[in-house]
This record gives C-alpha cells, sequence and structure tokens, in this order.
C-alpha cells in the first residue's frame, strides 16, 4: 500500500515539473483573472444585499425602537416656559437656532 502512495506522489511530481514552466509563464494573467473572479463574486453578493427585503421580525424589532414622549412631560415644559419670560426667550433663540450652542 505504501508503495502505491509513493509512486502515486512520484507521478504527481513529475506532472507538476511539466506544469509549471506553463504556469510561470502565464501567472500574471492566472492573477488577474483570480482578482476580477474575486472582484465579480463581491459585485454579485452586494448587489444581492442591496435588494435584500427585511424580515418580519426585523422589521417589527426596527418599528418598536421609536422613542415615545412623555405628554406630561411636555405639559410641564411648556408651563415653564409660560412662566419665566426668561426661559421663553431661551427656548425661542433655540428655535430659532437649534445649533447654536
Amino acid at each position: 500500500m505504501s508503495k502505491d502512495i509513493h509512486f502515486n506522489l512520484k507521478s504527481i511530481t513529475a506532472k507538476g515539473r511539466k506544469i509549471l514552466p506553463l504556469v510561470a509563464k502565464h501567472a500574471s494573467f492566472i492573477a488577474v483573472l483570480v482578482v476580477l473572479i474575486v472582484y465579480l463574486f463581491v459585485v454579485w453578493k452586494i448587489s444581492q444585499l442591496a435588494g435584500a427585503e427585511p424580515s418580519a421580525a426585523e422589521d417589527s424589532a426596527a418599528t418598536a425602537a421609536i422613542p415615545k414622549v412623555d405628554e406630561n412631560a411636555i405639559k410641564q415644559i411648556e408651563a415653564l416656559e409660560q412662566s419665566n419670560t426668561e426661559i421663553h426667550s431661551l427656548f425661542d433663540s433655540a428655535r430659532k437656532n437649534p445649533f447654536q450652542e
């Protein structure tokens, strides 16, 4: 059994030595071909993922993450704004330019 493996290994190495000059001659073409195949696979995968629709579980999880605003807090802030003129001007300026510090 070990002799069969030994002979097969010798025949494989002999065939490999015959093919090696041909492969070395066209190594740059083979490398470009491999890169092109990888690039095409990546583009195909991106287009496949771009067109994918979310599942029902993912869709319901996204809608459940919307924060809810407490109505009592809104009423307290509005009452505070109406009672104090300094805070009223502060809210008013924040509404006009929300990015000003």
